[in-house]
């Protein structure tokens, strides 16, 4: 399985353009491996992000999930953090474990830092 280096996108292999943006596929674009591709978000960074700042919710605003981040933000200013600080925790736990593997615009986080 091969990804669009600039949205994303998932791809067959015998696709030479994207579908979703148009634009042309090197077929030694990521593909399963660890290697980094144009705007996609570290797995590592985004853990750390949760575990840090998860209860003010900066790991949704870094990996795109503006409104989920805002959420997160008021319920911590309202509550004291505390509900939210354990939501930031079990961010964590997902990210680490892989069960968050996506960002906001469907692009797979990066393994590597």
């Amino acid at each position: 399985m091969n990804y669009c280096q600039n949205c994303g996108t998932k791809l067959d292999a015998s696709e030479f353009f994207c579908h979703n943006c148009g634009a042309k596929i090197q077929h030694t674009a990521y593909s399963g491996t660890n290697s980094a591709v144009k705007g996609q978000k570290s797995r590592f960074i985004a853990g750390i992000l949760a575990i840090l700042l998860g209860s003010m919710g900066i790991h949704n605003f870094y990996l795109g999930y503006n409104s989920k981040g805002i959420k997160q933000l008021l319920l911590w200013v309202f509550f004291l953090g505390f509900i939210s600080f354990i939501w930031g925790i079990v961010d964590a736990v997902n990210i680490f474990t892989g069960k968050i593997e996506f960002d906001a615009k469907g692009m797979p986080l990066a393994d590597n830092i």
